[in-house]
């Protein structure tokens, strides 16, 4: 077992502190910066990295525990947990919807984890990527069917990644979600714009053109947060 150094984390507002902890905490647990066995530094070097008191501290460790992330052992310290799946998807949702994650950071986790798929996907084998094709969005199509077909398409780029863990949290994640791209989709331009962003992404992850996958998937992510033109 070994004591872990964090990389250096943002401040937070006092408000949502030990929620924003907790989920960064997490976030390093689920990126394998924190390993299962790891033990963490001490409760006051804990404090002192996140510029918080004690109090918020053991509440951002609390709901880790809770999560099944953590296990805390009077006199010994905290150990990293080997993460429960299930039980990870359901804390994000509870996360989200709680107040733990505004809209924004739900964007920015979600532009996170797909930036880090489609990274992965690249290297992938071609026999993989081949099912990215599988998914068509039609103009002629109804806005929900056209978000249940862009929703499958961002999960099978997760799959063809390989990245397990961020397939089961980009899944809650884009749920929670599905209105606010249901109403992107109603936009007049928007269907358009995403048969176009299908096309450049699949043939750019089945190039393995890592670079031009990434481009795209920024033009694209911003596309989601203003509706501007793709370009990249």
């Amino acid at each position: 077992m070994s004591v872990v150094t964090l990389p250096i984390v943002e401040k937070h507002d006092k408000i949502r502190r030990s929620a924003a902890i907790a989920t960064q905490l997490k976030e390093m647990i689920l990126d394998g910066v924190l390993k299962a066995g790891d033990r963490l530094p001490t409760e006051e070097q804990l404090c002192r990295h996140f510029g918080v008191s004690r109090t918020t501290l053991r509440e951002s460790v609390q709901m880790l525990r809770v999560s099944g992330l953590l296990e805390v052992t009077p006199g010994r310290g905290s150990f990293v947990r080997v993460p429960d799946l299930r039980k990870i998807m359901d804390d994000v949702a509870v996360f989200g919807c709680a107040g733990g994650m505004d809209d924004a950071e739900v964007q920015n986790l979600i532009a996170l984890l797909q930036h880090e798929m489609v990274r992965r996907a690249c290297r992938a084998p071609a026999v993989r990527k081949s099912s990215l094709t599988d998914y068509p969005i039609s103009r002629l199509a109804p806005v929900s069917e056209n978000e249940r077909a862009e929703r499958a398409w961002l999960l099978a780029i997760a799959s063809v990644s390989g990245y397990k863990v961020g397939r089961m949290l980009l899944e809650v994640l884009l749920t929670m979600t599905r209105r606010q791209r249901q109403l992107r989709l109603a936009k007049a331009g928007e269907v358009q714009r995403l048969m176009e962003v299908q096309l450049r992404l699949n043939a750019a992850i089945i190039d393995g053109n890592a670079d031009m996958a990434g481009r795209v998937m920024e033009a694209y992510l911003q596309s989601c947060k203003d509706g501007t033109t793709l370009s990249a």
